[in-house]
């Protein structure tokens, strides 16, 4: 299978974009990922996957307690920011965090956060399949949410239709 099609064909499935938030010794880490969904309501599960390159890999072997913040419309510049495999300095300098239960920051200006605890931890090809249990979210904003579809970012108003 060729993997540019492949990558290009799932690019057709828009997602909502996350920053997910590990913390080891007072060190902040943060990654950007769309690939993140609920599994479960009873008990609250969520699972988002992370690539075997990335540095968030270490960090969420490291430490069980994560928070996963939601972003909203006009937050493009935080994926992309927390999308760098190398960013030049602190990707947090600046930025509005508050600490869940759980002591991990989350980002305050966020659409919506949770704060979850890692259950298990799948390696499945050229990534991790992270399942997490919620143990604490929240609404921050009733702005629109930020959408990933074919490489391009998009708005939505947040209105009902």
């Amino acid at each position: 299978m060729d993997s540019k099609n492949y990558r290009e064909i799932l690019g057709h499935f828009a997602t909502g974009v996350t920053v997910i938030i590990a913390e080891i010794a007072g060190s902040i880490h943060g990654m950007t990922a769309n690939s993140f969904t609920s599994v479960s309501l009873d008990p609250p599960l969520i699972l988002f996957a992370v690539d075997h390159q990335a540095r968030m890999r270490r960090a969420i072997s490291q430490n069980r307690a994560l928070t996963i913040s939601i972003l909203k419309d006009t937050q493009k510049s935080l994926s992309q920011l927390f999308a760098q495999p190398n960013p030049a300095s602190d990707p947090f300098e600046g930025l509005h965090l508050q600490r869940a239960q759980n002591g991990i920051p989350y980002l305050a200006d966020a659409l919506a956060f949770l704060a979850v605890r890692i259950a298990e931890v799948y390696s499945q090809g050229d990534h991790d399949l992270v399942i997490c249990r919620v143990e604490e979210l929240k609404v921050l904003s009733h702005d629109g949410p930020l959408l990933f579809f074919r490489g391009r970012y998009y708005a939505v108003d947040g209105a009902p239709p």
